[in-house]
């Protein structure tokens, strides 16, 4: 629900799918993969992890879970931007877009 009140602030479409123990989610844009892929090297540079899809555990405290989202919430407000027109997502991606499903790298 957290990821889905980010997306409304934002003005963003995601789609969710899995299980509470496994969620995901996809941005509903031509750009998906793109956005994926700038969740985790934010997220990384914020000492997260992390991509469109979280492996709950017990250890998620409640405080763990809100300063992921409030990290997120900074990469949803450029994500935002990027479907407004106002920033081009390729000109903040600093490497490769990530692979859907499981392809070979070789």
């Amino acid at each position: 629900s957290k990821w889905q009140d980010l997306a409304d602030l934002h003005r963003i479409k995601i789609i969710h799918s899995g299980i509470p123990a496994l969620a995901s989610f996809k941005f509903d844009s031509q750009y998906f993969m793109e956005y994926k892929t700038l969740i985790t090297q934010e997220m990384i540079k914020r000492g997260y992890l992390a991509s469109t899809s979280c492996y709950s555990s017990i250890c998620h405290t409640p405080e763990i879970i809100d300063s992921y989202i409030e990290e997120l919430d900074h990469v949803f407000a450029l994500i935002s931007k990027c479907e407004n027109g106002i920033i081009n997502i390729n000109d903040l991606l600093e490497g490769p877009i990530c692979h859907e499903g499981f392809q070979r790298l070789n």
